[in-house]
């Protein structure tokens, strides 16, 4: 037993020697070779297996099965010639006359009476300003309206953008009874000659209305 584990030891040495040698195609090589040892060793395996098992006292092929049964005697001797029984014909029954259907009446149709379609309401904005030349460092102001089919809206949100010429600036205001609303600002940073533009938005039930409008300073 020392023998066979030393001999075993010194083989395993070898072979991780060997494997660590190899190149990526070397090993794979070693792979396949360890694979086919151990198909070919259960080979072997199942074949000293299919040896040693008592195949031999199966009956052959010639032999007649002892478990079949043998015919019984009496079945040999019926007495033949026995007339077979004459069939009785049975008269043809006469057909059942089918119901015959009934029309149904389909029903009336009914009017149905479509809703009235209401006309959407029509929302409008419009913006202004109190001058469109004024003097640089004057003050103005600049107007928005909301009106709902023509009436003003009360207490809507005004926000306004005045951009300058290298800033905007934001004035925000709400609406009064007839839905206007304004916002003033000294116009100190606005450019002489140059258009200033305002942006005006209203908020109004989740939308989002815009108009626009400006001045020139002189």
């Amino acid at each position: 037993m020392r023998r066979l584990g030393a001999f075993a030891r010194r083989t395993a040495r070898s072979l991780i020697a060997t494997w660590q040698g190899q190149n990526e195609f070397g090993r794979a090589l070693m792979a396949m070779g360890a694979v086919s040892a151990v198909a070919s060793l259960v080979l072997a395996l199942d074949l000293a297996l299919y040896s040693a098992l008592p195949w031999r006292g199966l009956p052959g092929a010639g032999d007649a099965p002892p478990w079949l049964p043998t015919p019984s005697p009496a079945l040999a001797a019926l007495p033949t010639g026995v007339p077979s029984p004459t069939p009785t014909a049975t008269p043809p029954r006469s057909p059942t006359p089918s119901p015959t259907p009934t029309a149904t009446r389909a029903p009336t149709p009914t009017a149905t009476r479509l809703p009235t379609l209401r006309p959407a309401s029509r929302i409008e904005v419009s913006a202004r300003v109190s001058d469109s030349s004024p003097k640089r460092g004057a003050v103005v102001t600049v107007y928005g309206q909301i009106t709902k089919d023509g009436v003003g809206v009360a207490g809507v949100p005004m926000e306004t953008e005045w951009e300058f010429r290298s800033i905007t600036v934001p004035c925000d205001s709400t609406t009064n009874s007839d839905g206007v609303a304004s916002c003033s600002l000294p116009i100190l940073l606005a450019a002489k000659g140059q258009y200033v533009t305002v942006q005006v938005a209203f908020t109004y039930q989740g939308q989002t209305y815009r108009a626009t409008t400006g001045f020139t300073p002189r």
